[in-house]
């Protein structure tokens, strides 16, 4: 993996980046034991403004006694994935200032002062709100309305609201995602459903294009999304 780009001083983009993760967003905990440096995963609980950030204390049935690595005063290096916004790798050191055990067991930290990422594309993508109506691609039957949060001439993010009507595509399931592209011409995409996750209001899918790079380019450009 190449090497993560250091960034000292957090930027309002990068502060945006990590007040995104979500509750229960999974998260590589790294922290030394003795002589032993260890990761462990464990979840992201939340954070209180930048004053601290909280996570779930690892499960020590699986991982081990790691009471020495998690004491007050001791660094660990946080690393999780925002694939939901940017695709990126997020990594950040930063200090144990207070463990609890009750009612819930679980680690509050110092705010990060820097952090370091990767790009896990290898093309950017265009972020955006585009409402698409997701059709069977074999039977033609419709399947519910989305929004597109982002999307690339390879591939798209895209949510539905876990209220809305209709069912729910299912993984490797070959969809057209129809778009207005004008108020009198009406396109699709063809694509893969290739991977899903949700929170407390939404449902994400990662949508691989089956549509030839030239004729989602064409599209992007209708949208205003890339220049001609």
């Amino acid at each position: 993996m190449a090497i993560l780009q250091e960034k000292v001083g957090l930027s309002n983009e990068e502060l945006r980046k990590i007040r995104s993760t979500r509750p229960g967003s999974p998260v590589d905990l790294q922290l030394t034991v003795g002589s032993e440096t260890k990761r462990v995963r464990t979840e992201f609980i939340g954070m209180d403004s930048n004053r601290c950030v909280i996570f779930r204390y690892p499960d020590e049935e699986k991982w081990g006694a790691l009471s020495e690595g998690v004491a007050e005063g001791n660094s660990v290096i946080a690393r999780y994935i925002l694939e939901d916004e940017t695709g990126e790798i997020i990594a950040f050191k930063v200090q144990v200032i207070l463990v609890v055990t009750h009612p819930s067991h679980i680690i509050f930290t110092s705010f990060p002062t820097a952090i370091q990422s990767h790009d896990l594309r290898a093309e950017t993508r265009a972020q955006t709100r585009i409402a698409t109506n997701i059709v069977d691609a074999g039977n033609n039957s419709t399947i519910c309305d989305s929004v597109v949060l982002d999307i690339s001439t390879n591939g798209c993010r895209m949510s539905i609201d876990k209220r809305a009507r209709g069912t729910r595509p299912k993984l490797r399931q070959v969809v057209n995602m129809y778009f207005a592209a004008s108020k009198d011409k009406m396109t699709y995409l063809t694509g893969t459903i290739m991977n899903s996750k949700s929170d407390e209001v939404n449902l994400y899918y990662g949508v691989k294009f089956e549509t030839p790079e030239e004729e989602v380019n064409q599209l992007l450009q209708d949208l205003l999304l890339v220049s001609a």
